[in-house]
């Protein structure tokens, strides 16, 4: 057994040197990558957070000016929101997802490399901004106009909603890759309903980021482009309007809320069985709330916008559904609380935070339940009990989970247990100075501080509650800095943990503390929701010794999306640069539109062509003969990635064509005066083009898997041919259009939705090119295939946007008089 671990070892262990500092794609090197990095950009938004405080301790302060304070508040919030509270909870799910779930990496571990690179150089990006003196002033949600080129002249908006564009990149690769390998990479045995609760959270989070990040892409699509090309997106002089942002971003912003605290939910979960010594109470139910907050979160994000004045009936219908949303919390609250009194609770560091969680989050739900109550929100918008429900909810839902979390996990990653007594000290210290710092906010609201404010003068009986929130502050600083210490001690010279310090029940516990590059030299039999407590309790084995996964190459396995019954081996790449240069890529690309150099855009378009080219090379490997487990599908995963991919460019393009329904029902004429109908002779035209391109890429992909490979090469150049055709009759429709894209709104929408789609298609044709270059080489075939199936997908998905989304609402509701 031990020269087989050695041996799986060898073929598991990343090159040393370059290869493991850039190239390196295991789950947990990535993970640590995440955590680290989102918890240093947790400590600069404290930091930032501590001179708000500094500014407001005493009336009438001139420690900041009020340009430094507005984009330090900006900063602040934009950090905790975009650049801590959602990438160090997927960190935590990078590093212990596939050891929860019996997977020896992550489904696209390529992909997860892009993810953190884009995630680092987008954070660097934002603060980067600092360095020209120019840093974001808008607030964190940027409201229009405030925040267009009349308005915010510099280009500290511009950091901004590039920065958010490229952000946005990150967590929805993270997201897909999260939904299929929670979904396809289960051990065997763990069935859907034994899926661990954080997994579960996780998963519900993920297919929320999947419909939601695309909706804030959309919205800063057409803020930086009405900030660098003067369209007319929000300007009402020209038929836009100012709220068709709040509409898109917090049909955004409101599910963030929940993709921040939902895998926080799933740390408490995990904490307290642990800690508890039993399962769950009510396990598969919350499981299922977890997923009900995810659903039901899209339909409460008017509730942010009680006071633009909106129709009774529209505000009646989301207060209704604000109080709705608090029934699956409530259902989660009262499974851990039964949990608790029917278990074996042994209370440490990790169960200290649980508990501070759920009172903490008690208070913010309470304050919550009040803002559905549309005469009461009326009264505190844009106050300080705004600012302090919403600290309430997410520190108590994110942060002291995320320390529970921490201090659970961290001897799992370096195999050394924190100090208990520094744990107590770091908790009160934080639970303390949380309440003092917080809590007067609410009082603070009700007598008429508002949010935003860098100063104020003496005798508003705001002086008192200033100060002593400034006192809680530093005591929820020196809290955190005690937690760095004491991991710093931890690592010099902590007690070693050992496998299962805490005896809990999940799968990661079965591992080595830290655990092998490979986690498991062979897979584990699932026979339960906590299978190191079944195994224990039924007095089985965890492991089969037949299992031949222990003498697998570099490979995981892929297994039923319900049953979890075994499918297909899944190879695996060891190492790969091709993520960093994608992701420099972007960030040229990013830097060009700022400045703005089309040279440089071009560069960052060139890098990235590339690195999509080298990304889909395929492998030259021969076909398994004679498996013990038949490859049933050997394209399973890319098509479930691709399946993710266009359910997140739909919800991009449903947002924009939404926007242009949004516009029409608000604009006078839609069409604006001056206008006429639309021509149908070249979209018709252009449909044909589409719909037979389809036809072709159907036709090459059945060549290729009959093995003609001549009948596959003609379907693709075909397809090329009616592609660069359909391309050729949007650009002539551009140059012979009757308005511009700075004339109206109308003119603005109508060249970014068919623009867009334009960009689409150009990149299936390169995708299409690389195919056609791959398999002139001879290396796709009817056994090698994956790379050629997943291209024509992504090319129907394109016909598609168009004959659904585009061809009805640009061309054809103005003949029906639908707007």
């Amino acid at each position: 057994m031990v020269q087989a671990s050695r041996e799986l070892r060898e073929r598991w262990e990343p090159p040393a040197g370059l290869a493991a500092l850039l190239g390196s794609i295991d789950h947990k090197v990535i993970g640590v990558r995440y955590i680290f990095t989102a918890f240093m950009f947790f400590l600069l938004g404290g930091i930032l957070a501590l001179l708000i405080r500094l500014q407001l301790a005493f009336p009438e302060e001139r420690l900041l000016s009020p340009e430094a304070y507005n984009q330090i508040f900006t900063m602040h919030g934009t950090t905790m929101i975009f650049l801590f509270s959602t990438p160090i909870l997927f960190g935590l799910g990078n590093y212990f997802v596939p050891l929860l779930i019996g997977a020896r990496d992550m489904a696209f571990p390529r992909a997860n490399s892009l993810s953190y690179w884009v995630y680092l150089f987008g954070g660097l990006f934002l603060y980067s901004s600092f360095l020209i003196g120019r840093a974001p002033d808008g607030g964190w949600f940027s409201y229009v106009p405030l925040t267009t080129r009349q308005y915010s002249p510099g280009p500290g908006l511009d950091f901004w909603s590039l920065g958010l564009l490229f952000l946005g990149i990150a967590t929805t690769i993270g997201a897909a890759n999260f939904i299929v390998t929670i979904l396809k990479l289960r051990a065997p045995g763990m069935s859907i309903s034994r899926i661990p609760l954080f997994c579960w959270t996780l998963l519900a989070t993920s297919f929320t980021v999947i419909f939601a990040m695309p909706i804030l892409n959309a919205a800063n699509l057409l803020l930086e482009l009405q900030r660098q090309l003067g369209w007319h997106f929000f300007d009402p002089a020209y038929g836009g309007h100012p709220l068709l942002w709040q509409h898109l971003f917090w049909l955004f912003g409101h599910p963030d809320v929940y993709i921040i605290v939902l895998p926080a939910f799933g740390i408490i979960s995990e904490v307290i069985a642990a800690f508890a010594r039993r399962p769950v109470v009510a396990f598969v139910l919350v499981a299922m709330a977890s997923v009900a907050t995810a659903i039901i979160g899209f339909g409460v994000w008017v509730h942010h916008m009680f006071a633009v004045g909106m129709s009774p009936l529209a505000t009646s219908f989301f207060s209704a559904a604000s109080f709705v949303i608090g029934v699956p919390a409530g259902l989660q609250m009262f499974a851990w609380i039964s949990t608790l009194l029917t278990g074996r609770v042994w209370l440490t560091t990790p169960l200290r935070f649980v508990i501070g969680a759920l009172v903490i989050f008690v208070v913010g739900g309470l304050s919550g339940v009040m803002f559905p109550l549309i005469a009461f929100d009326r009264q505190v918008t844009d106050s300080y009990f705004i600012v302090a429900h919403f600290h309430y909810v997410l520190i108590g839902g994110m942060l002291f989970p995320l320390f529970a979390g921490l201090y659970y996990w961290l001897p799992k990653i370096t195999g050394r247990l924190l100090d208990e007594w520094w744990g107590t000290f770091t908790f009160w210290l934080i639970f303390v100075g949380f309440n003092l710092t917080f809590f007067p906010m609410h009082i603070q609201g009700l007598l008429g501080m508002p949010r935003r404010i860098y100063t104020y003068q003496h005798g508003l009986g705001w002086d008192n509650l200033n100060l002593l929130e400034t006192i809680g502050a530093g005591l929820l600083g020196l809290g955190v800095l005690m937690f760095i210490l004491n991991f710093w001690l931890s690592l010099r010279g902590g007690q070693r943990a050992g496998p299962n310090p805490w005896g809990a029940g999940t799968l990661e516990w079965a591992t080595p503390s830290p655990p092998p590059p490979y986690n498991f030299r062979t897979l584990p039999l699932v026979r339960g929701a906590y299978p190191l407590w079944d195994a224990e309790r039924l007095g089985v084995g965890l492991w089969d010794a037949n299992d031949p996964t222990s003498a697998w190459e570099h490979q995981t396995l892929a297994s039923d999306l319900l049953t979890a019954e075994p499918q297909d081996k899944v190879p695996l790449p060891r190492y790969s640069y091709v993520p960093l240069g994608l992701a420099l890529s972007i960030l040229l690309i990013c830097i060009g539109a700022l400045i703005p150099w089309v040279w440089l855009m071009v560069v960052g378009g060139v890098g990235a062509i590339t690195a999509i080219f080298l990304w889909m090379r395929p492998v030259l490997e021969q076909p398994e003969q004679g498996t013990e487990r038949q490859r049933n599908d050997p394209h399973a995963l890319p098509r479930w990635g691709l399946i993710l991919l266009v359910l997140t460019e739909a919800a991009l393009f449903g947002a924009l064509v939404a926007s242009w329904y949004f516009l029409g029902v608000n604009a006078p004429l839609w069409p604006p005066n001056g206008v006429r109908l639309p021509e149908l002779t070249l979209p018709l035209m252009a449909t044909v083009l589409l719909l037979a391109s389809s036809v072709t890429v159907i036709f090459a992909g059945r060549g290729l898997r009959r093995g003609h490979r001549g009948r596959s090469l003609l379907g693709i150049v075909a397809t090329i041919v009616l592609g660069a055709a359909f391309l050729g009759l949007q650009i002539y429709e551009f140059m012979h259009a009757e308005f511009t894209p700075t004339a109206h709104a109308y003119g603005s929408l109508w060249f970014t939705l068919l623009g867009l789609h334009g960009l689409h298609v150009l990149i299936g044709l390169l995708l299409l090119l690389a195919v056609l270059y791959w398999l002139r080489r001879g290396y796709f075939d009817k056994d090698r295939h994956t790379t050629v199936h997943t291209v024509s997908l992504y090319w129907h998905f394109v016909d598609a946007v168009w004959v659904i989304l585009i061809l009805p609402a640009v061309y054809l509701s103005p003949y029906l008089g639908v707007h």
